[in-house]
Parts: structure tokens; C-alpha cells; sequence
């Protein structure tokens, strides 16, 4: 299943905007033509909630507070970190978000490979 009627509701609701939706669809892509990793619905629903909240705040300028140091590290302890750093930094190329939002995006990069990584 695709995301198209979650964003019809957040699009309804104001959360995101058509290119918030261009841009996490490109951001789809990327992740099955780069690193081979198709999302679902059913694998990857609170990712993309997460990257929805991430744009909304992004457009909104809400601010949200930085994550803790120790959240880094045990982040960079992980064995999925360097995946997770190359597709932030893949995203980057075509998505513009501050700092505060890249550590958040960061670390749902990372869930999402572990959660993957668990159920394989």
C-alpha cells in the first residue's frame, strides 16, 4: 500500500503542503533506487508521520529542542549509523531543514533501519 491517503488527510488538515509531499515521495524513491529498501505503509507509517512532522515544523518555524548529546552517540554506536548518515546526507542534496530537524531526521532514519533490521 502507498501513502496516498495519509497524505490526503495531512494535506486536508494543513500539516504538510504538495511539495512537503513531493519531497518525502522523493525521499521514498531514494530509499528503494539507492539502498534497495522498499516503504509501506505497513513498514514504514511512523517514518513518514516522523518526516511529515518534521516539514510541518520546518514551514511553521517551530522550534523544538535539540536532541541530547547521549542520543547522538548511542546513535553513532549503532551499526546502522553510516546508512543512516549517507541517506541524511542524500536527502540534503533536495531537501532544505535545520540543524535541530537533521538530528531528528537522523534518528528516524536510524529507527527505521533497525525496526527493518529486526524484522528481516
Amino acid at each position: 500500500m502507498d501513502f496516498s491517503e495519509r497524505f490526503s488527510l495531512y494535506l486536508e488538515s494543513g500539516m504538510i503542503t504538495e511539495d512537503d509531499v513531493a519531497t518525502i515521495n522523493r525521499i521514498i524513491e531514494l530509499f528503494s533506487e539507492k539502498y534497495g529498501i522498499i516503504l509501506t505503509e505497513e513498514n514504514a507509517a511512523a517514518f513518514i508521520a516522523h518526516l511529515c512532522m518534521i516539514y510541518f515544523r520546518t514551514s511553521t518555524g517551530e522550534e523544538v529542542e535539540p536532541l541530547p548529546d547521549e542520543i547522538f552517540q548511542q546513535l553513532s554506536d549503532l551499526d546502522t549509523y553510516d546508512q543512516s548518515k549517507a541517506i541524511l546526507d542524500d536527502i540534503l542534496e533536495f531537501s532544505q531543514i535545520n540543524d535541530i530537524e537533521r538530528g531528528y531526521m537522523l534518528l528516524h532514519i536510524n529507527n527505521l533501519l533497525q525496526m527493518l533490521e529486526a524484522t528481516e
